[in-house]
């Protein structure tokens, strides 16, 4: 390289030992073959500083334009009796951010819900770089039209993938009456991005438009409007543009930085940083080397491509060591350690709650105690009953009662089945349920009697029961499976059913470690 590349760098390249740069000129005697001086400098400087700003590009995340289409809501049925899907036309007019309506059943089918749904399409030339996953939030105003109250959680606002719910979020106020307004709220969910470009994520919005005989109201209508549908994406380099200043004194050695969007706005950049005219703005990922815009790294490059180290004293690079450089001096950070209150720290992961108890100022010694919070789960079974009168007599598995115990350990696990079991004419039977180890086939419990029926004339009956156990693991993780099973034992049973959700009640799994 001719003249190690920057003639003027106060770094060695390759073996060369460039002369230590001359004090830069001042504003006024910029001469025209140089680079521009920057018109911006850091609050307080001195006249005799020289000031560089360089445009920089960080890595905040950015809008996808996206668009959402109407499909056939049949795959996302999930709600136990009848339903109905939304006009397509007036589904699509909601999902372009117009208002729709959601018309009221005549009221003949108890838990009427009418149903849309949106498949999710992104522009893929609004994509930078290369990301391999975005961001899908969405919102969306309901309005109840009348004439009755619904009942409790009148709908539901959800985003899938494929045939996998991934957010399935309830519409409340409970009991909403005629007249009212509710909102549903899907949060920033991430999504592989493969999957969005092939149509699988799909965005589902139904509402109770029947009669409900669970609250005892009728029919209602609903206006929809005020949808909106964002999703983002984020890529190293390929975020916001902002502008850094840099500003050095005679010596050399940096005085002052300061980060602008427009000169005057600050701005606090999302890492990492790039630099726009080594990368330019297809944010490639084959881009030439980068300084780190890292506080801790004294390397800065000047707007003539040369790299400026400070004369700062050498650190020791031991993670150990606590010392920094600052633009105030050198400095040994003291350390403030805080507790967390009990019940603080929640999370499905296992954590641990921190008592931190020490004398004001800088104490030599703290207390410190932890309390464990263990790990835990719960889940609906989101799913219509399983038809055990089809498959008498033989195992039925309940794939969408799944929990994964995660790790080695003593676990609580339980869970309440609903069913319904009934006879038109007479007849006997019963259902049974048991927990099982699908890993290891390892039965946890016995067989459960769930319901029962002996019958001598018409019967109909449902309600919830529970299966409660104590299992523990040498190692995790392991999937636990509720298993069902209904037995004829005389008559005419005419329906069997358990294992999923309806009106009245769901079927619910949950685990809780107890000890190690």
């Amino acid at each position: 390289m001719n003249g190690c590349g920057c003639g003027q760098s106060p770094i060695t390249i390759s073996d060369c030992q460039p002369p230590k740069p001359a004090c830069p000129p001042a504003i006024s005697d910029c001469q025209p073959s140089r680079p521009a001086c920057s018109p911006v400098a850091c609050p307080g400087s001195k006249p005799c500083e020289h000031c560089e700003t360089t445009p920089l590009r960080d890595s905040a995340a950015y809008r996808v334009t996206a668009t959402a289409t109407s499909t056939d809501p049949t795959p996302y049925y999930t709600i136990a009796n009848t339903r109905a899907a939304l006009d397509p036309v007036v589904a699509q007019t909601i999902l372009n951010s117009g208002t729709g309506t959601f018309p009221a059943d005549d009221g003949t089918h108890n838990g009427q819900h009418t149903w849309l749904a949106g498949v999710v399409h992104i522009d893929p030339a609004s994509l930078r770089g290369k990301p391999t996953s975005v961001t899908i939030g969405a919102s969306v105003h309901v309005h109840n039209d009348g004439r009755n109250t619904a009942c409790q959680l009148y709908g539901r606002f959800a985003l899938w993938n494929g045939t996998t719910p991934i957010r399935t979020d309830l519409l409340g106020p409970p009991d909403l009456p005629a007249g009212g307004d509710g909102n549903g709220v899907i949060p920033p969910t991430t999504v592989p991005l493969a999957d969005v470009l092939a149509g699988k994520v799909v965005v589902e919005l139904n509402l109770e438009t029947g009669n409900d005989d669970t609250c005892h109201v009728g029919p209602k209508q609903w206006t929809v409007d005020s949808f909106v549908l964002t999703v983002q994406a984020s890529t190293p380099g390929c975020g916001r543009l902002f502008f850094r200043t840099t500003c050095r004194n005679c010596e050399g050695a940096v005085t002052c930085t300061t980060d602008t969007l427009d000169g005057s706005t600050p701005y606090a950049p999302v890492p990492p940083v790039v630099p726009v005219p080594s990368c330019q703005d297809g944010c490639a990922t084959a881009c030439p080397p980068c300084v780190s815009t890292d506080r801790g790294n004294a390397l800065t490059r000047g707007s003539d491509g040369c790299l400026y180290a400070p004369d700062t004293p050498a650190l020791d690079p031991s993670p150990c060591n606590a010392a920094r450089n600052t633009t105030g001096g050198l400095l040994v950070p003291r350390i403030d350690l805080t507790g967390i209150a009990p019940g603080g720290n929640i999370s499905i992961q296992r954590s641990v709650d921190i008592d931190v108890t020490g004398a004001p100022g800088c104490p030599e010694r703290w207390k410190v105690g932890a309390r464990l919070t263990p790990v835990s789960a719960f889940l609906n079974s989101e799913r219509q009953h399983a038809n055990l009168l089809a498959r008498a007599g033989n195992d039925v598995p309940i794939p969408e009662s799944d929990i994964v115990l995660p790790e080695a350990g003593v676990y609580h696990i339980d869970s309440d089945v609903r069913y319904a079991l009934g006879s038109a004419t007479g007849g006997s039977g019963y259902i049974v349920g048991w927990l099982r180890d699908e890993t290891t086939n390892t039965l946890l419990t016995s067989y459960t009697q769930i319901a029962a029926i002996n019958a001598e004339r018409q019967e109909q009956q449902g309600g919830t029961t529970h299966i409660m156990t104590e299992y523990t693991l040498a190692s995790g993780p392991r999937t636990v499976r509720l298993h069902l099973m209904f037995v004829l034992t005389g008559g005419k049973i005419t329906n069997a059913e358990a294992g999923g959700t309806d009106s009245n009640g769901a079927t619910r799994m949950r685990f809780l470690k107890v000890r190690d």
